[in-house]
């Protein structure tokens, strides 16, 4: 699969007990995308996407960071 921030190529850690995306990617991490975000999130610019990941990332702390529909 490919990023969704970048487009580089990731590994989709998505599982049936998360309604979302997970991805793990070289450049941007190991990130989540909540579903009701997703559609959002794609339609975004790069840079968009590059600062609701940075945001998402600031607020995670040790935890994965995860990109919901209220930070888009």
């Amino acid at each position: 699969m490919q990023c969704s921030v970048c487009g580089a190529e990731a590994e989709d850690l998505t599982s049936g007990e998360f309604d979302g995306l997970v991805v793990r990617c070289k450049h941007c991490g190991e990130y989540a995308v909540a579903d009701s975000a997703l559609n959002a999130f794609l339609r975004l610019d790069y840079d968009a996407r590059v600062a609701a990941l940075d945001k998402a990332k600031t607020g995670a702390g040790a935890a994965r960071p995860e990109i919901v529909e209220g930070m888009l």
